[in-house]
């Protein structure tokens, strides 16, 4: 399923104070994409799990130079929507909106925004329209895997019976509770994967 592209990069650029003509493209590790089984920090090993989403950190700039997204950068939301639920992740707390299906009315998406630290507003039963900002990125300092502050984030959609409190991150794992979709369709922006031999 090709879902429309969103605004987010925009509104990220706009909103922690970027210029977009020196945002060349987002950059990722292989690690950092949707299904990878491999990880992108720490020992570069396998995963537990397949990758659940994308993981928003590097980008690279107009002369080529890789930069990257760190704490307490601001976070947009992508779609208009309703916070059914926040759950601790190993770096921060997670954010899980629910939104109508940009196709499809009749249909409902979740959108969850990981290793973050939200504003105090957002909570379950929060209305949020597209570009609000509902977190900052987590710092990581204190993680014994030593990885980078950055944004999962992941896109499915929800089973009609699927509960939401609790809500742990085993359940985005589900495929009968949720079946994820490709995120990185999402961007609006050119996206490069890096060849970890090249830095």
């Amino acid at each position: 399923m090709n879902l429309p592209k969103t605004r987010f990069t925009e509104m990220l650029i706009k909103e922690n104070g970027l210029d977009p003509d020196d945002f060349q493209s987002w950059a990722f590790w292989p690690g950092m994409l949707f299904n990878s089984p491999d990880k992108w920090w720490g020992d570069h090993g396998r995963r537990d799990f397949p990758h659940e989403g994308i993981d928003f950190c590097l980008y690279m700039d107009r002369s080529g130079k890789l930069l990257r997204f760190g704490a307490q950068t601001r976070i947009p939301v992508m779609h208009d929507g309703l916070v059914r639920a926040l759950f601790a992740d190993y770096l921060g707390l997670a954010v899980i909106i629910e939104h109508e299906h940009p196709q499809n009315r009749n249909e409902k998406l979740i959108s969850v925004y990981a290793h973050t630290k939200p504003k105090k507003e957002i909570q379950p039963g929060a209305v949020v329209k597209e570009g609000d900002i509902i977190a900052t990125i987590a710092e990581t300092h204190r993680s014994k895997a030593k990885i980078l502050p950055h944004l999962h984030y992941s896109i499915g959609r929800p089973s009609t019976d699927l509960v939401y409190e609790p809500f742990v991150w085993n359940i985005m794992r589900d495929p009968a509770r949720v079946a994820l979709l490709e995120p990185i369709n999402l961007v609006d922006w050119p996206c490069q994967v890096l060849n970890p031999k090249n830095y």
